[in-house]
């Protein structure tokens, strides 16, 4: 028998799925008390919600079926407790009251979000509502790789300090039930009001491998008025026509120029394409033509746009999907700086939004005159080392969004730097050889008067070792002994006067010039300890060295 507290939480959230050939079910009561049963999934886990009573022990039981994620949720302060996770040890359901420690594996982040279990990819949903930052972002709750989309949720205070809350959407119910089609809830944006908040978001269905006949994708919006729970999701816009792809996803919503205007990611008469929609209402879209049109071959499909208007300049972002640039990085996200000229985009400069690669997805909202991008660090050349109760990919560090001289410019939000803990080293310009620091995680910051080349060791590992590295106007995040040794994380800039260095067990985050250029990288480390060697070709052109341990943020 497996029984469990409630405690606070007046709700159990569970995914549930029957074992092969047989009918599963949950059987639950309070103790002592009548016996309920929920039926599990057949061909997938379903997600099976069961009202409880607050402060009450309950016992439970699984017939001809297994129990995936399990939490218990409905607490009055949900986003400040956050759903309490259930794991199954010793013969009972017990609560996981302490995420710091389940998080503390070497191929774990500590202070950049990620999920409880399994996969994550695009951050969705993006908005700031009634005091929390919201993150929304597509799930795998079951396997750590891409499978059936959910959508997952957190809110965060300041950024940082994060609390994982109740799955949103689910797949379509006939996916869930089908064992020959694949889809469910792909990525999409908010709008935040006044009381409610409209999501917009793209539906998939089609067969394990989409083709141009049997799959669709269409785009719906649904509405919350405490960021929880979903009202009825309602389409709203489908495939205009043939010349249409069916790669046609993931809507950016904003107002600008006194209407409603949708972004959405597509491929136009075989041109990657992004394309714009009309409201008035929020609800009845109009379509409004071709915003951009990216003519780089072997680009296969725009997906994940962005759009903004900020210090002056429009910026659309554009993530291009199975395309491989002349330094063999797969899938860059571009952004673009122009104006509006009779209802099209006319692009001025356009850059590269992250040089590491790892980065994707991107998507941008604004708090108080800030705008603030959240990206996906993907995994695009297939490092990923699973483990029991890992997570596959992260969240980077949000990011605050300027532009000037043509050039988007993307610094860490300043809550970022509460998590600095003990200072590790504070020196005058010199060569540096650091092999042990605690816990690798880290933050490093090097100033320099004048430019110089050098060479700085920031992982290492059994079979590799991950470079930051400066030679003439060439800056390069560079890994040796790993799938990702033969690409080229490079970016150009004439003069360096400061890098920021982010490192969190797995995952590298680079900074220059207060983010006039921003590379991230997955690295696995094997170890607990982290490195910083450097060897400067010119010691008196760096100014100083500082280096701090970075605090988790799992409580």
């Amino acid at each position: 028998m497996k029984t469990f507290q409630t405690g606070i939480y007046g709700c159990l959230e569970i995914f549930l799925r029957s074992l092969e050939n047989e009918e599963g079910k949950l059987r639950i009561r309070k103790t002592g008390g009548m016996w309920e049963e929920y039926p599990a999934g057949r061909c997938q886990y379903m997600l099976t919600c069961i009202p409880l009573e607050k402060e009450t022990e309950y016992e439970m039981e699984l017939k001809h079926c297994k129990a995936g994620i399990a939490y218990l949720s409905e607490a009055d302060d949900i986003l400040e407790s956050g759903v309490r996770f259930l794991e199954y040890q010793n013969g009972d359901w017990e609560h996981n009251k302490d995420l710091g420690r389940w998080y503390d594996t070497p191929n774990r982040e500590q202070y950049h979000f990620n999920a409880y279990r399994n996969w994550i990819n695009d951050p969705n949903g993006l908005c700031f509502y009634q005091g929390y930052y919201h993150l929304y972002y597509q799930a795998n709750p079951h396997k750590q790789e891409w499978g059936h989309m959910y959508w997952g949720h957190a809110a965060s205070r300041d950024l940082v300090h994060w609390t994982h809350l109740p799955y949103v959407l689910a797949p379509q119910q006939e996916i869930l039930e089908s064992e020959d089609k694949k889809g469910g809830a792909f990525s999409g944006s908010a709008v935040a009001m006044a009381d409610e908040i409209v999501f917009y978001l793209t539906r998939h269905i089609g067969p394990p491998e989409d083709t141009e006949e049997d799959t669709v994708q269409y785009q719906t919006m649904v509405r919350s008025n405490d960021s929880i729970h979903f009202g009825e999701e309602k389409t709203i816009i489908e495939k205009p026509n043939d010349s249409f792809s069916y790669n046609f996803r993931d809507p950016k919503v904003v107002f600008y120029e006194g209407v409603w205007q949708m972004v959405i990611g597509s491929k136009v008469n075989g041109v990657p394409s992004l394309v714009r929609y009309i409201s008035e209402d929020m609800e009845h879209w109009k379509y409004g033509g071709c915003l951009l049109k990216e003519t780089t071959e072997n680009v296969y499909t725009f997906e994940c746009p962005d759009f903004f208007l900020l210090n002056g300049a429009c910026v659309l972002v554009g993530s291009w999907m199975m395309y491989v640039d002349e330094q063999r990085r797969y899938q860059p996200t571009y952004y673009y700086i122009g104006d509006f000229e009779q209802e099209h985009f006319v692009t001025k400069s356009r850059g590269l939004y992250d040089f590491g690669s790892n980065f994707y997805a991107v998507q941008s909202f604004e708090h108080e005159g800030r705008r603030i991008a959240i990206g996906w660090t993907a995994d695009c050349y297939g490092e990923h080392i699973p483990e029991e109760n890992g997570s596959y990919g992260a969240m980077a560090i949000p990011r605050e969004l300027s532009v000037k001289d043509g050039i988007l410019f993307q610094k860490p939000v300043k809550e970022i730097y509460q998590l600095r803990g003990n200072c590790l080293c504070n020196v005058e310009g010199q060569n540096l050889h650091l092999c042990h620091l605690n816990k690798n995680c880290w933050y490093g910051r090097v100033q320099f008067y004048e430019d110089t080349d050098f060479r700085i060791l920031i992982g290492s590992s059994k079979e590799g070792k991950i470079w930051l590295s400066r030679k003439g106007t060439q800056v390069v995040i560079k890994t040796e002994g790993v799938k990702s040794k033969y690409v080229n994380f490079v970016t150009e800039i004439e003069r360096l006067l400061e890098a920021e260095i982010f490192v969190d067990r797995r995952l590298v985050e680079v900074y220059l010039n207060k983010g006039e250029k921003v590379g991230t990288k997955l690295f696995y480390q094997d170890g607990d300890d982290g490195i910083f060697d450097a060897e400067f070709d010119t010691e008196n052109h760096v100014k100083r060295i500082e280096i701090y341990e970075m605090n988790g943020i799992w409580r």
